[in-house]
């Protein structure tokens, strides 16, 4: 097909697209309309090796996600994972102490972290406060 755009001339050759019509009916404003799909060749995906948040999946062919048993580098502090499920709210509460258990242990270590920043700054009066502030979450 010859177009031409802004006084260029070009050739123009649309993909050509196998339309099938469905099952599928339907009514707009009073009149029944025959729905219709294209029918395409599936793209092969690729299939690779992927890590997320230290966990090990892969992909097939067809795009879906296959785990792959590794094992994570590192233990999270809280894991949730140990509970089984079903048993409540005792697991519920097991949960929530284990969360909060985790959120003192990693307010403990920033605080840590902070002192150690400080005393290298010789920064006394913020070494202080730090300090005080371990002495309260602990």
């Amino acid at each position: 097909m010859k177009l031409c755009y802004r006084g260029v001339d070009y050739d123009y050759n649309p993909p050509s697209l196998e339309v099938r019509d469905s099952e599928l009916t339907g009514t707009y404003r009073g009149r029944s309309i025959n729905f219709s799909y294209v029918s395409h060749m599936p793209v092969p995906q690729p299939v690779a090796n992927y890590t997320y948040r230290g966990v090990g999946y892969s992909t097939n062919s067809q795009g879906q996600v296959v785990s792959s048993a590794t094992t994570p580098e590192r233990q999270p502090v809280f894991q949730a994972g140990r509970v089984a499920v079903g048993k409540g709210l005792n697991s519920r509460r097991h949960l929530l102490r284990e969360a909060a258990e985790a959120h003192r242990i990693n307010i403990q270590q920033s605080i840590q972290h902070r002192i150690e920043v400080a005393r290298a700054q010789g920064n006394d009066n913020l070494l202080r406060q730090l300090e005080d502030e371990l002495h309260q979450v602990a």
